[in-house]
């Protein structure tokens, strides 16, 4: 199968209001992201990915100019072409999703049938994104308990630790029979707060009391070992690898201990195969593997697949941004947009 075209839409959606997550310095009013549009043979495939026209470019002109005269039957694929091209920060895990996306149209399969699944539901846990006070997230989370969700992630990034584990308490105190996780969102954080590898410590104990599920990304991206020591101090199980790519990178970190769940993202990584490999990996090791999936809708589903093609012992959950509340009804089509 050769591509006859590669297509990225550059969509700008004006917001209800604007909303600062916990990994930005500053609020947003305007949501930018790309989706992606392959072409062959009169069937066409799609994803999305949180870049804008940095990454159209790139994709329009060097990727699509490479690809066109490949062979891209989505096992054949040179591994070697994706990892170069996220290396270029532009990540081409969503030029392979959608290329799947047309696979599986062109079978005539829902895509996790295609990668050989058979699970017709997948449990969802929400995932908070912004740093609320204790009383705005108890609102949040009371409507999630009405959705009949029971699994929670809260963000920590706030200037007091003590001011994260108090959001915590309240949560717990009105909603005893939820199951949450944290996420302190310090692997790829630009700005302060940076936890040390104590303060990482001190969280994971406290957590602990509380029966947290998890603790995600609560050190530097590159602290392999500070992983691996956390690991070793805590019993409560350590979360990481969203924004990774390559096998050789996943690997270096499972091999070395770094998380007990791992979560490649298909599009930020460099595709679904290359996370089916990476779970596969996990599984050896007796680890979980959870997609991150905070995507632009396309890409959430894409992971949402990605999640039902194997054993819910592997992969209990996927992640559901769920904050603000109406963050999923943002209306693509009847937007103002560009491209």
């Amino acid at each position: 199968m050769k591509l006859d075209d590669v297509r990225v839409h550059v969509l700008a959606i004006p917001l209800r209001e604007p909303v600062q997550f916990s990994w930005e310095p500053f609020p947003r009013p305007v949501y930018v992201f790309s989706i992606v549009e392959v072409e062959s043979g009169g069937h066409m495939g799609y994803s999305a990915i949180e870049f804008g026209a940095a990454y159209k470019q790139f994709l329009e002109t060097t990727v699509k100019m490479v690809v066109q005269g490949l062979n891209m039957e989505i096992e054949e694929i040179d591994p070697r072409l994706l990892e170069i091209g996220s290396w270029a920060i532009q990540r081409l895990g969503a030029l392979e999703v959608a290329i799947w996306d047309l696979v599986a149209k062109r079978e005539g399969l829902p895509l996790y049938k295609l990668l050989g699944g058979s699970r017709r539901r997948v449990k969802v846990y929400a995932s908070t994104g912004r740093l609320l006070s204790a009383e705005e997230t108890l609102e949040l989370v009371e409507k999630y308990a009405e959705m009949g969700i029971n699994v929670v992630k809260l963000r920590f990034r706030r200037e007091k630790i003590e001011d994260d584990l108090e959001v915590l308490k309240a949560v717990v105190r009105d909603f005893p029979d939820l199951r949450l996780a944290v996420d302190a969102n310090q692997a790829w954080s630009y700005t302060p707060p940076y936890w040390s590898r104590k303060q990482a410590l001190k969280v994971a104990r406290e957590l602990e009391k509380y029966d947290v599920l998890w603790l995600e990304e609560p050190l530097w991206k590159d602290d392999i070992e500070g992983y691996r020591w956390l690991r070793e101090n805590t019993g409560i199980e350590i979360a990481g690898g969203e924004l990774e790519h390559g096998l050789q990178r996943f690997r270096m970190l499972i091999e070395n201990g770094a998380f007990d769940i791992v979560q490649a993202d298909s599009v930020y990584s460099n595709g679904i195969a290359e996370c089916r490999k990476i779970a596969a990996l996990a599984e050896a090791f007796e680890l979980k593997f959870m997609p991150h999936a905070w995507d632009p809708g396309l890409g959430w589903l894409a992971n949402l697949h990605l999640a039902a093609s194997l054993p819910e012992k592997l992969c209990p959950y996927i992640e559901t941004p769920l904050d603000p509340l109406w963050w999923s009804d943002v209306n693509v089509w009847g937007s103002e947009w560009k491209c």
